[in-house]
């Protein structure tokens, strides 16, 4: 199986859970059995939506070409996930169609939910700190064993 990377951590708790939660949504739809895929998705959905709309009205606040840009995305994705719904409940997609369907949404969400959260995301979860702290927050993580500094370091 591929191994895909979690979403990045931005120190945002709110954030910092719905990314772990829609990625395990995500994660989840590689191993549905045929007769879950609707549900599946359904509840997938369900919470892309509702995350985004959270995310969105802060968006809306922020204003300005980046986040018109993070909007779009979101939009595109819920766009993308409508499109499956449709195709899901066409009587005409065989279980083995949606089969292949769901799992080549689910490989293109698990790429991208790392980048749009490292990268967009990560934005928002700065400014979000910032109005409610001041300031960006200071993430301290233990570093990795390292041989000795060297003195210009």
């Amino acid at each position: 199986m591929i191994d895909f990377s979690e979403p990045p951590m931005l120190g945002d708790a709110l954030l910092d859970h719905d990314h772990a939660q829609l990625f395990l949504l995500c994660r989840a739809l590689l191993d549905v059995p045929s007769d879950a895929i609707r549900p599946a998705v359904e509840q997938l959905r369900a919470e892309m939506r509702a995350h985004f709309a959270s995310e969105d009205a802060n968006l809306r606040g922020l204003g300005g070409n980046n986040a018109d840009c993070h909007l779009d995305e979101h939009a595109a994705v819920l766009a993308s996930l409508d499109e499956v719904h449709l195709i899901l409940g066409e009587p005409q997609t065989s279980q083995a169609m949606a089969q292949r369907l769901i799992s080549s949404l689910a490989l293109e969400l698990l790429h991208w939910l790392p980048e749009h959260v490292g990268e967009m995301d990560a934005n928002l979860a700065a400014v979000r700190s910032q109005s409610r702290f001041g300031g960006v927050g200071v993430r301290i993580t233990p570093r990795l064993a390292q041989g000795p500094r060297s003195a210009g370091a």
